[in-house]
């Protein structure tokens, strides 16, 4: 990931000082009309796509602070420990009003404390699991759907503009707008693709890659909450695995 992430750096450096040093002026690179017809385009298809939520919740993904996983696991297993020492002391039930900031934790907390045995708490750790899992590939679905749309609305104000040439042949000064529009619209949608909905998709998947295998070690350790497991056995079921890096893959127009 890093030699991909590397490559895109010095393509967009590269990109950006050829138009610093080209003798135009950047001002010709900007269209309010392609933008608009490639930009809000690509919104509204991807939203009609795949629903406001989705959308709305990936970005609040991306730009969540990220966190130290070693760090936040060991907060965790903290956690944990304070909640099987107060279950041991006065019970399950005393952990009724005890107070968790993860929506996901407090769930199945809800459920431990309601009286459920380790195999009904493992089959409802499940289920949520398999929900958020549901979600988190919808999220993922808004960025990819993204990636493909981008271009496609390049192709689309390619040929807006194109009509506007073979409208205007007579007029060689509406042919220049027309057909700027028509190659605007084209680089707008490369843009978009690569430089937005590529780099925000693999950051996605490793965010939400992140916070399914944290929400399993919350899993693991409400299961050995329920059998009244040890320190130890508490701590080695929350041991960390780092995630693998997801790959960038740049997309064209074809």
């Amino acid at each position: 990931m890093r030699k991909t992430t590397l490559a895109l750096g010095v393509a967009a450096a590269a990109a950006l000082a050829l138009l610093l040093l080209a003798p135009v002026s950047l001002m010709q690179y900007v269209d309010p009309i392609a933008f608009l017809i490639v930009g809000g385009g690509t919104v509204l298809v991807t939203l009609l796509r795949s629903g406001i939520d989705p959308f709305r919740h990936s970005l609040a993904a991306i730009l969540r602070r990220g966190q130290d996983g070693a760090a936040r696991v060991e907060i965790l297993a903290q956690i944990f420990n304070e909640l099987a020492l107060i279950a041991r002391r006065d019970g399950p039930v005393a952990l009724e009003h005890h107070k968790v900031d993860d929506s996901f934790l407090a769930n199945g907390l809800a459920r431990f404390v309601d009286g459920a045995d380790e195999e009904r708490l493992r089959h409802f750790l499940d289920r949520e699991l398999s929900r958020l899992e549901e979600q988190h590939l919808a999220q993922l679905d808004c960025w990819r759907g993204w990636i493909d749309h981008a271009p496609a609305m390049g192709l689309i104000g390619t040929i807006f503009g194109l009509v506007g040439v073979l409208g205007n042949i007579s007029d060689p000064r509406a042919i220049g707008p027309a057909l700027g529009l028509a190659l605007l619209t084209t680089l707008y949608g490369a843009l978009l693709a690569n430089l937005v909905g590529v780099p925000v998709l693999a950051r996605l998947q490793r965010r939400l890659r992140e916070e399914r295998a944290y929400c399993e070690k919350i899993s693991d350790g409400l299961t050995v909450l329920a059998r009244g497991g040890s320190s130890r056995q508490m701590r080695e079921a929350l041991q960390s695995q780092p995630p693998s890096p997801p790959v960038l893959k740049l997309v064209g127009n074809g």
